[in-house]
């Protein structure tokens, strides 16, 4: 019995922690404001992560696309020491298109250089910042217009 109420309690105690609130909504959309002003500024292109296929030694495989675009359809992309998280936007300074030998394919977007070992993904928006940030967007939705912002 006594289990049992100290789990119940340590649960409350976790989501007390962990739940939404408005005040983490907003500050996740403060950052992203100004995560998309710095990488507007330094011209960095923003990938949206949609899925994460491979994670290796030498970086990670991934399905993205170009993130505010909505003709963008979704690539594979190879991301050279780095390794990439689903429903992240990163910001990369270095975006090259290639040849991919896996997928038989010349339109691979390759981030960062292997030989030089250089990364250039310049800074990452995690899944969950933008899930929060995006949430504050749609609780201020009327004070916008009625714009959607997505």
């Amino acid at each position: 019995m006594f289990s049992l109420m100290s789990l119940i309690l340590i649960g409350v105690a976790v989501w007390l922690v962990v739940r939404p609130t408005a005040a983490r909504d907003a500050a996740a959309a403060q950052f992203w404001a100004g995560f998309h002003y710095c990488s507007a500024t330094n011209g960095w292109a923003l990938l949206y992560v949609h899925s994460v296929y491979k994670h290796g030694n030498r970086g990670s495989k991934a399905h993205v696309s170009i993130y505010g675009d909505t003709a963008s359809a979704s690539r594979d992309s190879w991301f050279w020491w780095h390794q990439v998280q689903p429903g992240s936007v990163v910001a990369v300074s270095g975006l090259s298109q290639g040849w991919g030998p896996h997928t038989r394919r010349d339109d691979v977007l390759y981030v960062g250089d292997g030989p030089d070992r250089r990364d250039d993904v310049q800074a990452t928006f995690s899944a969950r910042e933008l899930l929060r940030a995006q949430r504050h967007w749609s609780r201020h939705q009327s004070y916008l217009g009625g714009a959607r912002v997505a």
